[in-house]
């Protein structure tokens, strides 16, 4: 008998036998009795995955990986098709940092926060900036009002920056903020404010988002149209390659669209294809595939399913090498191993009950290491109810050690691998997931389907089934519609500085009286220049246009403002 006969014929016994005995109308035979909580019946008449659109089976067996091959399909770590991870140790040789995403308020109230993390043991400093900086207007603009150091620090001009890392170790530490459809004004602010303190910016560590798609489908801080703000994105991409090798100069987020919406397998494509898109825009600029792909990744999300999860990340990774090889015709294995990252689920984060957030996120995170995620950015517990504390930033960030250091989740490569369902789950994501890439590209690309509107009604459809499942009771969220407690638990909430405001708009005001007004017309006239080049179809990179601007103190409003009279805003289409 072979080993399949082996098996067919105990899979029919198993099923004959207890199952059957199990499942057999009638009192619950006393041996499939537990202590408490057993049911005579399966609890629902269906299960499925947590993004929805798998249907999960009672058991998996060796006959779900039919056609699966071991080695074409899963493979080893290090080497295509990737599904186990790129580095063939894992995690076996790795320490997480402690990395933290702050900022709010003044410059001072910002740099006060980053003195303390660092004091605290973090090595990686990401700056969040206020939405007038994203959108490229200055405190002082009537559009700011209220909102000046509200989400994240306020930066108008290049001494605010100076301020914001003044007595920090800025030639040992990461930092880098998102900078998405402010790109090139975000580079030109790091690569000033290391030449204002004696450092050679290209010794420094920085890494810049730079993902204006993710603007256009989730955050909406963007200013352009798509095509302008892609074409922008790259230009940094090709000054960084070129000049400043040692940053990190792009990376394609897919959290919001999931946030947004979006299932799990569109999560896969949609992000593929945004990476895609981001691959070919570097390439015209000069920068091939092999010199791109390294230095970029996938910033993905952890939602709540655990192996559903664990699935998606070891399935784009597959996915990724399989389109690329196609796409760019190689076999180079730095281009084919996309590298991973991800900022778990925000969006399950509930202002009821915030403490719940915390077992949500540990989760989270568990799914990211044993999907082999190479970095792993959380939000506080709090983040739904405010800016979050030191304490709880630092909670948030421990968690992915503790795992690590004490539970011992990272001794192994890939520790899910052949599991029957792991296996399973990463086969349909994939396909799943193929199939959603096939279709924007059927549409000429990701940024053709983000204009024609696909991705925005493919996010409400998805967040509309969400919401109704949750008002049915049909998606359980403890705390919120299941063991609801109707007294709020007392949470220590952060408070920032009333003044901030008033402070840095009268600082912002002192920089346009004091400094050279006709450098700055000239370097504004150079950005300008580039602009309307760009505008008639000339490709030249702004980068070195920005960096003069930036360096003459030019604000971030009056730099933005030249470039919207050239290149005009993006409107957002009504989406029903």
């Amino acid at each position: 008998m072979t080993s399949r006969e082996r098996f067919a014929d105990a899979e029919k016994r198993w099923e004959e036998g207890p199952l059957r005995e199990r499942t057999a109308p009638g009192e619950l035979p006393p041996q499939f009795r537990g202590y408490s909580g057993v049911s005579k019946d399966e609890t629902q008449p269906e299960f499925r995955t947590g993004g929805g659109e798998i249907v999960v089976k009672r058991l998996y067996t060796p006959a779900d990986l039919d056609g699966t091959d071991a080695v074409d399909d899963v493979g080893f770590p290090g080497q295509p098709p990737f599904t186990r991870g790129r580095d063939p140790l894992g995690y076996r040789a790795f320490r997480w940092p402690l990395s933290f995403y702050s900022g709010y308020g003044s410059s001072e109230s910002a740099n006060e926060r980053y003195r303390a993390l660092c004091a605290a043991g973090s090595t990686y400093v990401s700056l969040a900036v206020d939405l007038p900086s994203q959108n490229g207007y200055d405190s002082d603009h009537p559009l700011a009002r209220g909102e000046v150091g509200k989400v994240g620090v306020a930066l108008s001009t290049l001494p605010d920056l100076e301020r914001v890392f003044a007595g920090l170790p800025l030639e040992r530490i990461h930092t880098g903020t998102v900078g998405n459809c402010v790109g090139p004004w975000a580079l030109a602010m790091f690569h000033g404010v290391g030449q204002r303190f004696g450092i050679d910016p290209a010794a420094m560590h920085v890494s810049i988002q730079n993902d204006p798609i993710k603007e256009y489908t989730g955050r909406g801080t963007y200013i352009f149209p798509p095509r302008v703000a892609v074409d922008l994105a790259g230009d940094v991409v090709a000054y960084m390659r070129t000049h400043l090798p040692g940053w990190e100069p792009q990376y394609s987020c897919s959290t919001t669209l999931r946030w947004g919406g979006c299932s799990t397998s569109q999560e896969i494509g949609f992000g593929i294809a945004n990476l895609i898109a981001y691959t070919e825009t570097a390439r015209a600029k000069g920068v091939p595939p092999e010199e791109y792909v390294p230095w970029v990744h996938l910033h993905m999300t952890a939602d709540n399913d655990l192996f559903e999860e664990v699935a998606k990340f070891r399935a784009v990774r597959r996915l990724w090498a399989r389109i690329a090889r196609e796409r760019f015709q190689t076999d180079d294995p730095r281009v084919l191993g996309l590298r991973l990252t991800v900022f778990t689920g925000a969006h399950r984060l509930t202002a009821q009950e915030p403490l719940n957030n915390i077992v949500r996120t540990t989760v989270q995170i568990l799914a990211s290491i044993l999907g082999g995620i190479e970095n792993i950015a959380t939000p506080a517990f709090d983040e739904a109810l405010a800016l979050p504390t030191l304490e709880s930033t630092r909670l948030s960030q421990i968690t992915k050690i503790i795992l690590h250091d004490e539970s011992l989740v990272g001794q192994t490569v890939d520790p899910l691998g052949g599991s029957y369902f792991i296996e399973s789950l990463t086969n349909e994501l994939e396909a799943k997931g193929r199939d959603v890439y096939d279709k924007i590209e059927g549409q000429g690309g990701a940024i053709a389907a983000l204009e024609n509107g696909y991705y925005l009604r493919e996010m409400a459809d998805g967040m509309y089934r969400y919401q109704r499942e949750v008002e049915r009771g049909d998606r359980p969220v403890i705390g919120v519609n299941k063991y609801v407690v109707e007294k709020d638990v007392p949470i220590r909430l952060f408070k920032g500085d009333p003044d901030d405001e008033r402070r840095q708009v009268e600082r912002l005001r002192a920089v346009r009286r004091e400094r050279d007004a006709a450098r700055v017309d000239r370097a504004l006239a150079e950005i300008r220049r580039v602009a309307e080049g760009k505008a008639v179809g000339r490709d030249e990179n702004i980068v070195p246009a920005m960096i003069e601007a930036v360096q003459a103190h030019a604000t971030v409003g009056e730099i933005f403002a030249v470039l919207r009279e050239i290149f005009g805003e993006y409107k957002a289409p009504t989406v029903i």
